[in-house]
């Protein structure tokens, strides 16, 4: 039976997938209800030394965009540079994402508020002053309706004026909404259940033991090619939280994934939400 729940969920987002393109085909015409504005930190070019540089998303209200892991349907925004030789954009970095309920109660993660996505780009070890670049930003956005949308930004850098003071300030706020990365004493983790089968679906749960109870717990798997994760249920009660979701590998070039990195997003009680990446073992 959960086999065939699980099927019937595969088919039902690829309809959902097939259904968006054809929105988005017919409302080409209309406004894509994203705005797209190049960003960037850097007020002068050094040998040798790194920058930042992304895309600022502003979306008309109501509407979304999705995150590197869009949920159980909808398509991840992307981010493509165009650099001069010798300078490289290291991966793409995420700040934390909302969680929203699409139709039929199929959920989504993704982003309403105005949202940076950049990357790191190291220099060589000789630089001119300034560099052409181009970034070219594409995204789903979803209200009632999903509208494919893209924006191919092109710009001298560094910039200058009132261009790199506004950069700098988005640049500052895409920071400080990043997920932490290194190691925490918050919480112990353990995983019951699994391990993931090779093909097909397993259930798991995932148990956060805290120091102290934390305020409202989220979770966002970040299952990249590799793995699918559904049914996602959040419950916590004093210093313990439990994370029930169905999860299955899937085919990817890279070979089989045996870690579902994931992000534990904690909001106080004022609001503020902070996220720390945690790595759950599938073997």
């Amino acid at each position: 039976m959960k086999l065939h729940n699980y099927v019937n969920r595969a088919l039902l987002n690829l309809e959902l997938s097939c259904l968006a393109i054809m929105m988005a085909s017919v409302a080409a015409a209309e406004e894509s209800h994203v705005r797209a504005r190049l960003v960037a930190d850097v007020a002068e070019l050094r040998s040798g030394e790194s920058f930042h540089l992304g895309v600022l998303l502003e979306t008309d209200p109501g509407w979304h965009v999705y995150w590197r892991n869009p949920g159980e349907a909808g398509l991840a925004t992307e981010i493509d540079y165009e650099l001069p030789r010798g300078f490289e954009a290291n991966n793409l970095q995420w700040p934390v994402p909302i969680s929203f309920e699409q139709s039929d109660g199929i959920g989504g993660y993704g982003y309403e508020d105005p949202v940076v996505l950049a990357a790191e780009v190291t220099s060589p070890d000789r630089v001119p002053s300034s560099i052409p670049v181009t970034v070219t930003a594409s995204w789903l956005a979803c209200k009632d309706v999903c509208i494919l949308g893209s924006a191919k930004l092109e710009a001298e850098l560094p910039l200058d004026g009132a261009k790199l003071s506004d950069s700098k300030a988005a640049m500052e706020s895409w920071s400080a909404n990043l997920p932490h990365e290194g190691d925490t004493e918050e919480f112990v983790l353990s995983v019951t259940g699994g391990p993931v089968p090779p093909k097909g679906a397993v259930d798991l749960v995932a148990w956060l033991h805290w120091k102290a109870a934390p305020g409202t717990v989220e979770f966002f798997p970040d299952s990249g090619p590799g793995l699918k994760v559904e049914g996602v249920r959040v419950q916590t009660r004093g210093a313990l939280t439990r994370i029930d979701f169905n999860i299955s590998r899937l085919n990817s070039s890279s070979g089989p994934a045996t870690t579902l990195r994931s992000l534990i997003v904690i909001e106080d009680e004022r609001g503020k939400r902070s996220a720390r990446v945690a790595h759950i073992e599938l073997d």
